[in-house]
């Protein structure tokens, strides 16, 4: 009996299929929002997966998350030429077992879709994608990936945006049985916490579901942003009051951060700009010892548990080369997971940036100590950004001394040189929107 992991394939900065209209990521993540709501009123346990990531980034995700017994589901939509229709679900090929879980999946949406033909139960080996899916074959847990309808047909597209709920329900229906899962017999009792509006304490509190804040439906009315009208915004009834999900506002230009001491979610109703040259890797960070730790810990938290100073360690060696330490520390989240790790490095090799080593070991650099391993980090920044000198000897970074002195002085001129994806700059500096929006 485990837990249901949902991922909804893409996000808005990765589209997907274009047909008709609209895109994947919207009506996947549609579907997405619905078979969660129709779950958890269900009162069953659900793990979402973050909308912003890769399929690498994904996979990771799940691995550093998730548990034996959890099952994990990804949602597609399918194209073609206009003239297909139906739904498919592929399961890692020559898994016999896997196989009747996707079926059962299968057979469950289509008893409650029924005008939504069945392209049947496929081993990922028939995908389009040579050597198998990623999501079949790397999650640890038992996965397996559906496409939903074709969204370039007409009768197919119609059918999901008029019968969502039906599509939620015999997804949930199926994940319910794949998982195994009960109902747990009481309702979910979730925690309080305090809201902060700028630098005063609101009156009435908000409540943390599944590690997410979540404020009164009328707080936001009384500031004036009208989320009871905004039907994209999801929201819940605990104990009598309506809730939403806090992160929401910032679509209304509110920054929304987390206080941890004081267990408090803090609304900025006027939130600094701080991206003005935010993507040059030389320069001043701006953010603060306790706010890069209590963005991490947003993200992750028990991130410090082995790393407690890592925070004062970055902004200490970034001001003494002149790195910008904002900059430094996201990507280090990026790389790490927020201090996750989970991929073919490891927390004791104290290497926060997938730092190769000169030999071409496929675990990478290590490194003795935590402060060791960020100076080496910022020392490649330096490397990449800048032709001035160290100045702390000796320089510790393996490969300081094979990088092309300043060709690249923006986060945007590191794809395709410290990492191979062209987009890693743009993940990086999604990384720093976030962290400001903390604070």
């Amino acid at each position: 009996m485990g837990r249901i992991i949902i991922s909804a394939g893409h996000h808005h900065n990765d589209p997907g299929a274009l047909a008709l209209g609209t895109n994947e990521a919207r009506e996947m993540i549609l579907t997405r929002d619905l078979l969660v709501r129709d779950l958890k009123s269900r009162g069953f346990e659900i793990i979402s997966v973050p909308d912003h990531l890769t399929l690498r980034e994904t996979i990771d995700w799940i691995n550093a998350n998730s548990i034996t017994g959890d099952v994990a589901l990804e949602i597609h939509g399918n194209a073609f030429n206009g003239s297909v229709r139906g739904t498919e679900a592929f399961y890692i090929y020559g898994n016999s077992q896997r196989r009747k879980d996707t079926e059962l999946l299968l057979s469950e949406l289509i008893k409650e879709v029924p005008g939504l033909p069945s392209r049947g139960a496929k081993p990922d080996s028939r995908s389009q994608h040579r050597g198998g899916l990623g999501f079949c074959r790397q999650v640890r847990v038992a996965s397996i990936l559906m496409e939903l309808c074709f969204l370039d047909n007409r009768q197919d597209l119609d059918l999901l945006q008029n019968n969502r709920s039906g599509f939620a329900r015999g997804l949930a229906n199926g994940l319910i049985a794949w998982s195994g899962q009960k109902a747990q017999q009481q309702p979910p009792q979730y925690p309080a916490i305090n809201i902060r509006i700028e630098s005063n304490n609101y009156e009435e509190r908000g409540i943390l579901v599944n590690g997410n804040s979540f404020i009164p439906t009328d707080l936001a009315e009384l500031l004036g942003i009208g989320v009871a009208d905004d039907h994209e915004i999801n929201q819940i009834n605990y104990g009598g009051v309506v809730y939403f999900k806090a992160v929401d506002l910032q679509e209304h230009n509110v920054a929304v951060g987390w206080d941890n001491p004081s267990r408090s979610v803090v609304l900025n109703l006027n939130p600094r700009t701080r991206l003005e040259d935010a993507e040059q890797i030389m320069g001043l960070g701006n953010a603060q010892e306790n706010e890069l730790s209590n963005f991490i810990l947003t993200q992750n938290r028990d991130a410090l548990a082995n790393f407690p100073e890592i925070a004062k360690i970055y902004i200490e060696e970034a001001q003494v080369e002149g790195v910008n330490h904002d900059v430094a520390f996201s990507q280090m989240c990026l790389s790490t997971n927020y201090l996750r790790f989970g991929g073919r490095i490891q927390p004791e090799q104290n290497n926060f940036c997938g730092l190769g080593d000169a030999q071409g070991s496929p675990e990478g650099a290590s490194f003795k100590e935590i402060r060791t391993g960020v100076k080496a980090h910022i020392e490649h920044l330096k490397a990449y950004a800048s032709t001035e000198m160290i100045v702390q000897q000796p320089i510790v970074d393996p490969r300081f001394n094979l990088v092309p002195r300043g060709v690249a002085p923006s986060i945007f001129d590191l794809g395709r040189r410290w990492s191979s994806d062209p987009d890693y700059g743009e993940r990086i500096m999604t990384i720093l929107k976030r962290l400001y929006e903390v604070f």
